[in-house]
């Protein structure tokens, strides 16, 4: 590992890690979520199912024949029941002109004040579980090539704001490599409820808060009860099936290792908020994965007065224009921010093809995630972020699960603008752990970076597959 890392910047080892605040709120004991509270929804409440709101698309190297991996996308329903009680939620004010700067800006502010004096009062409340069915949309990349065999599955969970396709460039920088071919049989790209085709299937359902236990049961959920038992090239239906009972307490026993899966345990890749969210699932459940690969993860150390000023990320979101006249307007407007400039282009392409939908009531473009949903998880971020830091810091990830953090290049501003708080938290966890910064990219590396990510995490694979050899 040593000489594959040597030429790439990391962060030296600090010589101390500050304790978290002496608080009972950062206890969290017990595990980030129970077993018992991660499963499907019963049969007769998710009828009638819904169908893909947007359909069966190719993967954007569809032509290159080097690159021998098949795109279906999937639905599954998110964990039942569901732990946050739905009210009444603020709307971001419009930026249809109607108003003027100054008016907007009052309202965004009251807005997001709001958010956090609602945030304060549900933080103090008991869970009230609901009956309410929500779904979850899944891009499944499967190597067609028959020659080759096995390899490991990898599941990736995006940023807030983000989709799914967001990662796609950087999954064809991996599969341009011949030996991470060989590395990588499967590839499941994790849409959260609220954002990309998920928000879309649940429109008008999405009225509650945002807690991170929920997505951190969503993807539990969907590994224990609905990833097929094998990664072969049968066609898959748009609605998973639920895996025989059997598996699913063999799954829920002893996830993916032993001699009776027909399975690899998973390689998780988390960004941002998807970083703490698999991290968060892989300390509940670890025998389910093989390894973390964070991509500068809102995994922070707690901020004790975080909902009582406001949050800039929060206020960026309600801020964010929704609507468009058309796909060609947003293009236009999305290149004349600093925010997009940024970006790889193919990135910025995929990001105006399934970010973006036609809302046909109006005959308008629109976001799939609003920026209503997305201040939500902002809002959030000091709930699951926090929880995420201090278990890592209690050491209680399994050290069996190779970790490895992907943070920003040297220079880039960092999530945390406390001294340290970056070089700190990519060795909360210590033990079988590493980390690499890449150069040019900020805290959106997918965004930005997707060839040099890819890249970084074909070595990953390779060091992976090395080691697991070298122990049997």
């Amino acid at each position: 590992m040593a000489d594959s890392l040597a030429k790439v910047p990391s962060y030296p080892r600090p010589a101390e890690i500050p304790a978290p605040p002496n608080l009972p709120k950062y206890l969290y004991p017990g595990l980030p979520v129970e077993l018992a509270s991660v499963y499907p929804p019963p049969e007769h409440v998710l009828e009638p199912k819904p169908e893909l709101p947007s359909g069966q698309r190719s993967p954007i190297w569809h032509e290159d024949k080097s690159i021998p991996y098949a795109l279906t996308t999937h639905i599954v329903p998110a964990a039942y029941l569901r732990e946050d009680p739905d009210d009444v939620l603020p709307e971001s004010p419009s930026a249809d002109g109607k108003i003027s700067k100054d008016e907007r800006k009052i309202l965004v502010e009251k807005t997001e004040a709001r958010l956090r004096e609602m945030r304060r009062k549900y933080e103090d409340e008991e869970r009230r579980r609901q009956e309410k069915a929500l779904w979850v949309c899944l891009n499944r990349y499967v190597r067609t090539e028959t020659s080759k065999k096995g390899g490991y599955t990898l599941f990736f969970a995006h940023a807030n704001g983000f989709h799914k396709e967001a990662f796609e460039p950087l999954i064809w920088s991996l599969l341009s490599s011949p030996e991470s071919q060989s590395l990588v049989q499967e590839i499941w790209v994790w849409e959260a409820y609220s954002h990309g085709d998920s928000a879309l299937l649940n429109k008008g359902r999405l009225n509650s808060f945002s807690h991170t236990r929920s997505p951190v049961r969503d993807l539990l959920n969907f590994l224990i009860y609905f990833l097929p038992s094998s990664p072969n090239l049968q066609p898959l239906p748009v609605h998973l099936p639920r895996v025989r009972q059997a598996e699913v307490e063999r799954r829920l026993r002893n996830g993916f290792l032993g001699p009776g899966s027909p399975r690899l345990p998973i390689c998780c890749f988390g960004h941002s908020f998807g970083g703490a969210v698999s991290t968060l699932a892989a300390i509940t459940h670890p025998a389910l994965f093989t390894s973390l690969f964070l991509i500068d993860p809102v995994i922070l150390y707690p901020t004790v007065d975080f909902y009582f000023k406001p949050s800039l990320l929060s206020l960026g979101a309600i801020s964010r224009r929704a609507s468009w006249k058309s796909r060609e307007e947003a293009r236009k407007g999305f290149l004349e921010s600093p925010f997009f400039r940024t970006w790889d282009p193919r990135v910025l392409d995929l990001y105006v093809e399934a970010g973006l939908y036609l809302d046909k009531d109006t005959d308008t473009i629109r976001l799939k995630t609003s920026p209503i949903q997305e201040a939500l998880l902002f809002n959030d971020a000091q709930i699951g972020g926090p929880e995420a830091w201090v278990r890592l810091w209690k050491k209680e990830l399994d050290a069996r699960i190779k970790l490895r953090w992907a943070m920003p290049g040297p220079g880039k501003p960092e999530l945390d603008s406390r001294d340290n708080t970056s070089q700190q938290r990519v060795w909360l966890r210590p033990e079988n752990a590493s980390n690499i910064r890449i150069d040019g990219a900020g805290h959106l590396i997918v965004q930005e970076k997707p060839d040099a990510l890819g890249k970084q995490i074909g070595v990953f694979l390779k060091e992976l597959s090395s080691e697991t050899r070298a122990r049997l």
